[in-house]
């Protein structure tokens, strides 16, 4: 993991840990139920592909979609409906809702975030440093003919 990628680390480990105040709300520990639908989703996306070809592990990927999707739904309080569960991950919806439920609460705990980098973090970024700079690239060749 390079320095970028630690920075980002950095800045998902600070707003998961920050998200502790939707594990005493309810017998229901929120922000863990959407780490464990993460975990579940990144391990699937991994079966039998070498380790070496991600270079952040399975709980930094799950703590930051659950970041990230918690983040969007913040900005965007309607993005999804029931419908769209069965083209995207259930931790979208399941994020939504606990928005839904305790805007509150999060917006409290992250009054120090910035909710714009957290619902831009790239998974890419994380996992594969040089191959996100090739995107870049690409998208920026691409921006400029």
């Amino acid at each position: 993991m390079n320095k970028e990628q630690k920075q980002i680390k950095k800045v998902i480990d600070k707003a998961f840990s920050q998200l502790h105040v939707l594990s005493n709300i309810t017998w229901t520990p929120y922000r863990d139920e959407i780490f464990d639908m993460n975990k579940k989703d990144e391990k699937r996306h991994r079966y039998n592909r070498p380790s070496s070809d991600f270079e952040a592990s399975v709980n930094d990927c799950a703590k930051m979609f659950t970041v990230k999707n918690i983040a969007e739904s913040l900005l965007k309080a309607d993005q999804y409906q029931v419908k769209d569960i069965i083209r995207i991950r259930k931790s979208c919806l399941y994020s939504q809702s606990v928005v839904e439920n305790y805007r509150d609460k999060i917006v409290e705990a992250w009054k120090d975030q910035d909710l714009k980098e957290l619902a831009s973090l790239d998974y890419i970024a994380l996992i594969n440093w040089e191959h996100h700079k090739e995107q870049q690239a690409r998208y920026k060749d691409i921006i400029n003919k």
